[in-house]
């Protein structure tokens, strides 16, 4: 887990590791189900006390599956069936990135494997376990990340940072509990800290399923009108208004960008943007394979259009915020400039918290920095 700083050590909950030279029991059923690209919730309930092991295994090897695949591929003469790969990827995990010995590694893969598969799968994993060190191409491959995520990072961010965040982004994520029970990162925690709503406001947050940020200002404003497209997410987030007795919070099903609600009628309006999660890329093991390049500058524009219809529903004075888990100039500044241009009566807020960076008159922070997603955030005020 990430190192935290004291005061934040008793609002975060350790990620459970596997025990060093701990094999387990179940560990060639388990791989065998990892192989066979079953779901977790769909694995037999007998092994349900390993769950933390086949989540490491299927989160760790779809998330680094570039870098294991490059160290595989030096043994193959032609691309493997994918049923093999699946294999040495679940093996060659356990060998380079985990703390289950070696010799254990190759049995409990070489035993999980089809019968086809076991000799060639047994002779690549021992050759892996017997190398001192892996003699990476170059930074990408090592890493495990798309190289269009590391040349966009090191641009916006500079290369420090960037190879700072990529190397944080690898790990496993902190996981932070509110004061009434929720779960919810610390740095969307600091947002509605941020933002600063009163008792009297009325609240719309645009994107708000699945509710945290909802549920937490539904606890410092009079009413918090909770809209987002997803029907599906609003069931989720009705869960947790439910267990958290938030009377003040009302569901909106539809899309922001033509939400039903009269003009000039919020105090505050949160949009918390759909964005490419750039900053949220350990959480989510398979996103860093799934968006491509072209998808940044999409929602990009999504935002724009989603921040263009809050202005009408703002109140005079009223205050907008925006917010996402990226990091990229195209989601952040960018964003913001465009705003500002349609928007000219936006009068943008300087924004301060002690443990984010500035950018521009927003807020950056970086996982790096406290061990929590990277997010960034800006704010505004309706001239009257």
């Amino acid at each position: 887990m990430s190192t935290l700083p004291e005061d934040l050590k008793s609002k975060a909950l350790e990620t459970p590791n596997i025990p060093a030279a701990v094999v387990c029991p179940n560990q060639e059923s388990i791989l065998s189900a990892v192989i066979e690209g079953k779901n977790m919730n769909f694995i037999d309930p007998t092994l349900i006390g390993n769950k933390n092991l086949i989540t490491e295994i299927v989160y760790g090897a779809t998330r680094m599956r570039r870098s294991l695949d490059w160290v595989i591929d030096r043994y193959l003469s032609v691309p493997p069936p994918t049923k093999l790969r699946s294999s040495l990827r679940a093996g060659a995990y356990q060998i380079l990135y985990m703390r289950v010995p070696s010799h254990a590694a190759v049995s409990a893969t070489v035993s999980a494997s089809s019968k086809k598969n076991k000799s060639i799968v047994n002779a690549i994993l021992r050759r892996i376990s017997e190398e001192a060190r892996i003699n990476w191409p170059n930074e990408g491959t090592r890493l495990g990340y798309p190289e269009w995520i590391i040349e966009l990072l090191i641009r916006d961010l500079g290369k420090k940072n960037a190879f700072e965040m990529l190397e944080k982004m690898n790990e496993a994520p902190s996981v932070s509990v509110r004061d009434d029970g929720y779960r919810q990162d610390l740095a969307s925690q600091w947002i509605t800290d941020i933002i600063g709503v009163s008792k009297q406001d009325l609240i719309l947050d645009m994107c708000s399923a699945p509710g945290g940020k909802a549920t937490a200002l539904a606890t410092q404003a009079r009413k918090v009108v909770a809209c987002d497209i997803n029907e599906s997410r609003h069931k989720l987030m009705h869960e947790n208004k439910t267990n958290l007795s938030l009377g003040n919070l009302t569901q909106v099903v539809s899309d922001g960008r033509s939400a039903p609600f009269s003009s000039h009628v919020f105090d505050h309006i949160l949009v918390d943007a759909p964005c490419s999660g750039l900053g949220v890329l350990h959480r989510r093991a398979d996103s860093r394979w799934r968006i491509e390049e072209g998808d940044v500058k999409n929602l990009a524009k999504l935002q724009i259009d989603l921040l263009d219809s809050s202005v009408r529903l703002l109140k005079d004075g009223g205050v907008l915020s925006y917010s996402v888990c990226t990091v990229t100039n195209q989601e952040t500044v960018d964003v913001v400039k465009s705003l500002e241009n349609l928007h000219p009566n936006l009068i943008p807020e300087k924004l301060f918290h002690e443990r984010w960076r500035k950018i521009g008159n927003g807020l950056q922070i970086l996982p790096q920095d406290f061990g929590t997603d990277g997010m960034s955030m800006f704010q505004w005020k309706l001239a009257n």
